[in-house]
């Protein structure tokens, strides 16, 4: 690998803090809001980065860049979020190079992610990726870069089974709903709880729905209201409970309580069918109200069998979708080689075309007209098969020694003499 591709890969680098190593309350002050997203890529690209792309989800905010200038981007990141320098120096990550690649090959593929194989996660990527295109903070570096590893994630997803099955709580409550309601289009849904687990399932049952039955409710009403105004469906203070209770034949309860929201009196006077998913450890639902002849109570522990058969499926697709990230990291690799060798195989080419010319002006008024075509022809396919060797030559000198150039000026030198 030669000096300038080196030099070009150190220029990439990733900081950032994530769930790996971080708690919530500690990851929530680097969160970076859209706007401050939107102000940290403007204020760089005033400073002359190069390159840039901010992600920031729920498990991890990262600033993926192509510069020098490390120290300034860091600051920046500092400037914009809540965290201190101490706090990201004991939680906080700064890879490069190669390093940075395959981190953020696992990243977009979903292999870095807390669930293992959650292809949102890609969406996230993308959205972030076309923020920098919209502020016009993107070079070729990253351009390419980006595309190689998009590609990849969509192989991945499409030719391994690394996203099937339900592997989290929400996506397993929705899964078991789908596959044991019948009348799914037909129900009127509860969602009692509005917090992370609560949201995650509002937006996974939504995409199944092709109607707005389901309504939220939570003790604090603003966040119900809130999430209510997001998806466009119907909330209820919490004064409200026992009468959306009786009204629901789907209940889900994911208030995240130390003791149960959910009691025997909410059901009073219910008399009709209702399955009640208890998403919250430990149980926000009342033991009592599993023994109601009209009630199927499902805990975690019922929903957690489904996901762990699922992870494990998943981590059994781990090594195919590797497999996959080294070959596109591979054929990156290849990109930049021809990338920085274009110019060098531009100047052959033309210092070979000038010694064929050189030779062919010599010789021209010696020949007829019928010769000198029959020497063009000739010249020219020598000259295009010392072309193709040196271009070989070229790639494997690459690879090993820091100038390519200097090979191409003694491959010459001795022709100008």
């Amino acid at each position: 690998m030669s000096l300038e591709i080196r030099e070009n890969l150190q220029k990439l680098f990733v900081l950032g803090i994530s769930y790996r190593k971080t708690a919530l309350d500690v990851r929530e002050k680097f969160s970076l809001s859209a706007e401050d997203q939107e102000s940290l890529l403007k204020e760089a690209k005033n400073n002359e980065i190069e390159g840039m792309v901010i992600l920031s989800t729920c498990n991890r905010t990262e600033i993926y860049a192509h510069s020098s200038q490390v120290e300034l981007i860091t600051s920046l990141f500092l400037k914009y979020c809540k965290g201190n320098r101490n706090d990201f120096n004991c939680n906080g990550y700064t890879l490069h190079g190669n390093e940075c690649i395959r981190h953020l090959y696992k990243v977009t593929s979903g292999l870095d992610s807390q669930i293992i194989g959650d292809f949102q996660i890609v969406g996230q990527v993308k959205n972030a990726y076309q923020l920098s295109e919209n502020l016009g903070i993107l070079n070729s570096f990253l351009t390419r870069l980006f595309s190689f590893v998009f590609q990849a994630s969509k192989k991945i997803k499409n030719t391994t089974e690394i996203s099937k099955g339900a592997a989290s709580v929400s996506h397993a409550a929705v899964q078991y709903i789908k596959d044991k309601v019948s009348t799914l289009e037909t129900c009127n849904f509860l969602l009692y709880g509005t917090g992370d687990i609560g949201k995650d399932t509002c937006g996974n049952l939504l995409k199944h729905m092709n109607n707005r039955s389901l309504t939220l409710v939570n003790r604090t009403v603003e966040k119900a209201e809130a999430l209510a105004a997001k998806f466009n469906i119907q909330y209820q203070t919490i004064d409200k409970l026992n009468q959306e209770v009786n009204n629901s034949e789907i209940i889900i309860v994911a208030t995240g309580a130390s003791k149960p929201t959910l009691t025997l009196d909410h059901f009073k006077g219910v008399e009709s069918c209702k399955l009640v998913l208890d998403l919250s450890v430990p149980r926000n639902v009342d033991n009592a109200i599993d023994e109601l002849d009209n009630v199927l109570v499902i805990t975690v522990d019922e929903l957690s069998k489904h996901i762990s058969t699922a992870i494990e499926q998943r981590k059994a697709c781990i090594p195919d979708a590797e497999r996959i990230i080294q070959a596109s990291i591979g054929e990156f690799y290849g990109w930049l080689e021809v990338k920085y060798l274009s110019p060098v195989i531009v100047a052959l080419k033309e210092n070979l075309q000038k010694v064929q010319k050189k030779e062919l002006d010599y010789h021209k008024n010696k020949l007829s007209n019928d010769e000198l075509k029959k020497v063009e022809h000739i010249t020219n396919n020598i000259v295009n098969k010392i072309a193709r060797a040196c271009i070989n030559h070229l790639k494997d000198h690459h690879k090993k020694q820091s100038s390519p150039m200097e090979t191409l000026n003694m491959i010459f030198k001795d022709m100008d003499s």
